[in-house]
């Protein structure tokens, strides 16, 4: 007979959070051999999305090697020849192309200075990244023909064979060869531009200084291209043919600029041409290839769009890139605050020069409030241990970074500043270089050390938090001022200036204080009671601010002197429910002279709340300036299922407004407040172009708001192929929103998601990013997409996207069974463990008899 026996099968799933592993330690690329000059001789197929040729490489080993790996990511390689200099032999070389390098080995040890040239035939075909084709299809008509490179951080490895790390710098030249209605643009001096049989035109371009290879760019496709002259050398701007009108507009002021930063640095431009070509479906904003910068659509700019501001930061931000990234790059991924912390800082010296110190101090403003939040708060600019180099690319390299030079800048003072950049880019020009670099360059120029500033804003996450308390004691004449660091860390090192305005003087009382502890009182002698108390009058400092004092001096300090002073007291005066105190914002968004203390008034106002604020907002809406107004009416946003705001928008939206950004915002406040949702005005809405789309994607987002089949439909069509790209993103960020809503079935909903899945194949990076990021929003009923969610995570060529999925899962994971959940499981679990064993021995009991 069959024996008895028992089965107890016990699944159960546990998402169990375990801290993540801490990165590697990164470091500058291990350099075998020095790579001197690169030679690209290539034709270029839009149709068939394929470069083809040869990549003739110039180099010399840095000691002996008998193979050398050059990076190349999924090259179809048919050949590669050696040859040493001044030698005729010429050598088949064996090679491995393992699909992400390809290993060339020699018949014998390669000495150590000697000289070779190496040739490789290969090609590829639409690369996952570096380079990217764009052509009309079905569903997309409009597109037009276009090829961009994009090389930062590592991907031009995927066009050309490279040694594709930011430590290493060679000249290059580009021969390519594409079909004679498009233009080419790329690194340097165009040597030639000669026609060929069938139709084709061979363009010849040299970049005869070097520079490292995420810098190599190459552009083919038809531009209008506006032509300029700056000290003998060619100013270029390519834009999308349609755009020709608006070319003078968007980039007039680059001459300008040429000479501005050119006087302010000490070194002249440095490259033989400055171009900026606008291409199609950007990923970036811009990119600061050497003397060609690649820019997004945004940068075009009609009239309309320069009411609500110009495109100078952008223009800015890339020129500047052409001293301190290009001129200097950093040696690694560790320190790319070396690039990008100049150019964002570029932005604000250009601000300042063009319109003056209250437009650099709002910029500053804008800057400290990213500087002061995200990875900037954990992880240190210079960031040794980071999981890779696009994740370097964050609020600590730009914003925090631009204040760093900032802070140095007033720690030293103007003269020195400048002159020790120059300094700093005369010495490094052409080479590689790490923080310490400048830092020994500005102490040895100034004779001053400057390792404990760099230690407390490079080294160390963080900035400091500081409360300070301001009393007076009439009896002692004496002010009493606390400062603490109430930040975790410990106490930052620097300089804090005050200023105290009295009542009966006028001459303020001023001292700088070296703040060294995380507390700290000071009695100060003054002429009589304060009346007006500044911190940091000269905005010098990153910092979080909290102040104690009294009333009367925060509604003084609503008329300082600096921007930066006013805006703090707008904040506090934000938490306030009182009208006393409304009215005192009033007054600041009717009269302030700076167009950005009253979007600060306005932002202010919506915070507290309230009629007085309400009407204040609304009465604003008639000044002249169109941040204003836009400000004033996203506030108004805030005033849900008010009447009179619903009535004021709906007036303004049938008028309009010149402002695109006002307009957008009048959809989406009304959109917020109103008792019944505006439908037809939304769909009407997506018949009106403007800058960026800004219209449609308000109307698109505030479409996600509404319970409503029709727009859910909308959105679901909006989100196809053959749409605007940044409508097509808002659409699929609204559908995840839309769908949710109690109003939809899960057969609603599962439509959607599936929806949504298809555009994570196939599509544009942008357009898969935001797909990823809409099926996160997706609750529970994402985790059937979790599979695919982590393929995207591990395999994804653009790096962004990769993070998206990472993060989508996270929000996945975050709908795990809480701790007591957890407890209450694993009890059970033991139970049941326990029942098992009483079982398995009641059932040895039974065999045995």
């Amino acid at each position: 007979m069959q024996k008895p026996f028992a089965c107890l099968c016990l699944v159960v799933l546990l998402h169990v959070h375990i801290a993540a592993a801490e990165e590697p330690f990164r470091a500058a690329a291990d350099r075998p051999v020095d790579i001197t000059h690169i030679k690209l001789n290539v034709d270029v197929s839009l149709k068939k999305k394929q470069l083809a040729g040869t990549a003739t490489i110039d180099l010399i080993p840095l000691r002996s090697v008998g193979t050398i790996r050059f990076d190349a990511i999924d090259f179809e390689v048919s050949g590669v020849t050696a040859s040493q200099a001044d030698s005729e032999q010429e050598l088949k070389l064996p090679f491995d192309n393992t699909g992400k390098e390809l290993i060339l080995t020699f018949p014998q040890q390669l000495a150590m200075g000697s000289r070779w040239r190496v040739e490789i035939s290969y090609r590829v075909r639409d690369p996952k990244a570096g380079l990217h084709f764009f052509g009309p299809s079905k569903t997309e008509p409009d597109v037009p023909w276009m090829a961009w490179t994009q090389g930062e951080a590592e991907s031009n490895r995927y066009w050309f064979p490279c040694f594709d790390h930011p430590n290493e710098r060679q000249t290059t030249e580009i021969i390519a060869t594409v079909d004679s209605r498009f233009e080419v643009l790329s690194n340097g001096t165009q040597l030639s531009k000669k026609k060929k049989p069938g139709g084709m035109v061979c363009c010849h371009w040299s970049q005869k200084k070097p520079h490292v290879a995420y810098l190599v760019t190459l552009v083919v496709g038809e531009f209008a291209i506006g032509r300029d002259e700056w000290r003998g050398k060619p100013v270029l701007y390519y834009a999308p043919p349609d755009r020709a009108a608006d070319i003078d507009r968007s980039f007039g002021r680059t001459k300008e600029m040429l000479d501005f930063f050119s006087n302010r640095f000490g070194i002249e431009y440095p490259w033989p041409k400055y171009a900026q070509v606008v291409v199609e479906q950007f990923t970036a904003g811009g990119m600061e290839n050497t003397s060609a910068t690649t820019l997004n659509q945004m940068v075009m700019h009609d009239e309309r769009a320069m009411l609500d501001g110009s495109p100078d930061w952008l223009i800015a931000h890339e020129l500047g890139h052409q001293w301190w990234g290009d001129l200097v790059t950093c040696k690694d991924w560790s320190h790319l605050w070396l690039n990008e912390g100049f150019a964002t800082y570029c932005e604000v010296m250009w601000a300042e020069h063009k319109e003056g110190t209250d437009i650099r101090d709002y910029r500053l403003l804008e800057k400290s409030r990213s500087a002061r939040s995200g990875p900037a708060l954990k992880r240190p600019i210079v960031d040794r241990q980071y999981s890779s180099p696009g994740s370097m690319f964050d609020s600590r390299a730009y914003p925090k970074g631009g204040w760093v030079l900032h802070m140095l800048r007033r720690r030293v003072g103007d003269d020195a500043f400048f002159q020790a950049l120059q300094r700093y880019g005369t010495v490094y020009g052409y080479q590689t270089v790490e923080t310490s670099d400048i830092r020994k360059s500005m102490e040895r120029l100034l004779g001053i050390s400057l390792e404990r500033f760099f230690y407390d804003w490079t080294e160390r996450p963080g900035h400091p938090e500081l409360t300070v308390k301001t009393t007076y004691d009439a009896a002692d004449g004496l002010a009493r001022i606390s400062i603490e660091q109430t930040q975790k860390a410990d106490a930052f090192h620097f300089p804090l200036a005050i200023e105290i305005r009295c009542d009966g003087s006028d001459q303020p009382v001023a001292i700088t204080k070296r703040i060294t502890e995380k507390t700290l009182t000071m009695y100060v002698p003054v002429p009589g009671r304060p009346k007006l108390v500044r911190i940091d009058p000269e905005f010098s400092l990153l910092c979080s601010l909290k102040e104690e004092k009294s009333r009367k001096l925060w509604a003084a300090q609503l008329t300082a002197p600096t921007i930066a002073e006013r805006v703090r007291a707008l904040e506090h005066f934000a938490e306030s429910k009182t009208d006393a105190d409304r009215e005192l914002v009033r007054g600041v968004l009717e009269s302030d002279a700076f167009f950005g203390v009253r979007v600060e008034a306005a932002k202010s106002l919506a915070r507290s709340g309230g009629n007085v604020s309400r009407d204040a907002l609304i009465a604003a809406l008639k000044q002249p300036e169109a941040r204003v107004r836009a400000a004033c009416v996203v506030g108004l946003g805030k005033f849900v299922g008010d009447e009179t705001v619903t009535r004021e928008l709906t007036e303004r939206l049938t008028r309009g407004d010149r402002s695109y950004k006002v307009e957008a915002a009048l959809l989406s406040s009304l959109t917020a407040v109103a008792k019944s949702a505006p439908l037809d005005v939304l769909l009407t809405s997506l018949n009106k172009p403007s800058h960026r789309d800004v219209i449609r994607t308000a109307a698109l987002r505030s479409l996600g708001t509404i319970p409503n089949e029709q727009a859910l439909k909308t959105l679901g069509e909006w989100s196809t192929p053959g749409h605007p790209r940044a409508c097509r993103i808002a659409a699929i960020a609204s559908l995840a929103k839309c769908v949710k809503n109690s109003e939809f079935t899960p057969t609603n909903r599962q439509q959607t998601l599936e929806q949504l899945l298809g555009f994570t194949v196939g599509d544009r990076p942008r357009i898969r990013r935001a797909a990823v990021s809409a099926i996160a929003d997706f609750g529970p009923l994402a985790e059937s997409a979790r599979a695919k969610l982590i393929a995207i995570a591990e395999h994804d060529a653009d790096r962004r996207t990769r993070l998206a999925a990472e993060n989508a899962i996270k929000k996945l994971d975050q709908n795990a069974p809480s701790k007591g959940d957890l407890a209450k499981l694993r009890k059970e679990l033991e139970a049941l463990r326990k029942r098992n064993a009483e079982l398995e021995n009641r059932l040895k009991k039974l065999e045995a008899k």
